[in-house]
């Protein structure tokens, strides 16, 4: 066995580091577009049905003209792993004149904004017509200031998941849906500010879908006092932003949120979106549990700017992903990633300091590691960016297989 594991190092160590990234993101982290077509045929069709099913069974519900949108890693392209994962915007709308809605920061958290709801809002559950469309249910959505209740929102969408579920048909004690001849099963769960629905395949496998309750707003209507810099979101030339239900220990405070304008900037940026799913699958390989693809997202959109356009277009995969290792090693080390939207705001303030010590010590090692070691000897790759391989020898040889067969075959 020992022979074989030197014979496949060999092998890596005839090719260069950027031909073993390259394979390294088409073999193992780019998603296969098979099954990301099957997935997303299913995702759609049974979120139309579930959608129609919410719509049906609460009036309010469907007052609200709710619509998908479809956000998140998978559709900017940034997904890892599987096609098993996607958020998804339900956007709602409040009959009310949106000019009337106050949005004010001055309370809230860095990114947060109070929704303060005008007067006119009360009659809605008054109205003989419009508390005949559910919004009688909205009564008790706001304080005596008429401002909007996070926990009252996110229970009453709660209870309409819960209630759409529960009138499904039930196959071996579980809840399901059947489209096109086929069963999927269906099971639901709260999760920060998403409701969480699994749709469970025929193979066991599953796909979690947040749904994520959101309001739209257009600029130039903006919170008062808010430390977001809102000139940044205005030159992205998209109007359009969102707040969504997150819960703090402030229950007024709704976390605002710029999806389509970071997927603005991230388009276009040739390896950009690469080298962003090789930093997560390091990340996933070594176990940073707690830095979420949102916090490595954020590092990116910072590194977007005119000074590096030629970088983004010009650069190797290699050289980016070591660019932006050592760009996280130090806000690790430093603990400190600068929220980009809200710069007063550090996204991983939560995260212990020995934790981002103890990652970004680790990361200076794999950096050291690749600069010294990579050009000569582009297995060292594989130490840090698969699973088990210092361990396992059998790991080595059989599940790298197919990407040793594919290196071998590159050109020196």
């Amino acid at each position: 066995m020992g022979k074989r594991v030197d014979a496949v190092r060999r092998k890596y160590n005839t090719v260069k580091m950027e031909e073993v990234f390259q394979d390294l993101n088409r073999q193992f982290i780019r998603l296969k577009d098979r099954d990301k077509k099957c997935n997303n045929l299913i995702l759609h069709s049974v979120l139309e049905d579930i959608i129609s099913r919410m719509r049906a069974c609460d009036n309010l519900f469907d007052s609200m003209n709710p619509r998908l949108d479809y956000l998140g890693s998978y559709y900017d392209g940034l997904r890892v792993g599987e096609p098993n994962e996607y958020d998804i915007n339900v956007i709602l709308r409040i009959p009310i004149d949106e000019n009337k809605i106050i949005l004010d920061a001055r309370e809230s958290e860095c990114g947060h904004t109070c929704v303060r709801l005008p007067s006119e809002f009360r009659r809605l559950a008054k109205s003989p017509v419009t508390a005949s469309k559910g919004f009688e249910k909205t009564i008790m959505w706001c304080n005596a200031k008429y401002r909007f209740s996070v926990t009252k929102f996110r229970s009453w969408i709660q209870s309409v998941v819960d209630t759409t579920i529960n009138t499904l048909p039930v196959k071996d004690g579980k809840r399901f849906i059947k489209l096109n001849n086929s069963c999927y099963f269906i099971e639901s769960k709260r999760s920060g500010p998403a409701n969480t629905i699994n749709i469970i395949k025929c193979n066991n496998t599953v796909i979690d879908v947040d749904l994520v309750p959101t309001f739209a707003f257009t600029l130039p209507k903006k919170p008062v006092n808010s430390s977001v810099l809102f000139t940044k979101v205005s030159a992205t030339n998209i109007q359009q932003y969102f707040v969504v239900p997150k819960p703090t220990q402030n229950d007024f405070s709704w976390r605002l949120t710029f999806p389509i304008q970071e997927r603005h900037l991230i388009r276009g940026k040739n390896n950009l979106k690469s080298t962003v799913r090789i930093i997560k699958h390091l990340r996933d390989v070594q176990g940073f549990k707690k830095l979420s693809s949102y916090y490595i997202k954020t590092l990116f959109l910072w590194e977007i700017v005119p000074e590096n356009e030629m970088m983004w277009k010009n650069k190797s995969l290699s050289f980016l992903v070591i660019y932006m290792l050592k760009k996280l090693r130090d806000c690790l080390i430093k603990g400190e990633i600068k929220n980009y939207w809200c710069p007063e705001h550090n996204l991983i303030e939560k995260i212990k300091k020995n934790t981002c010590q103890n990652w970004g010590n680790r990361l200076n090692v794999i950096v050291n590691a690749l600069e010294k070691r990579g050009k000569c000897n582009a297995s060292i790759v594989l130490e840090y960016f698969t699973k088990n391989i210092k361990n396992s020898a059998v790991q080595l040889v059989h599940d790298k297989h197919n990407l040793t067969k594919k290196i071998e075959n590159i050109p020196t």
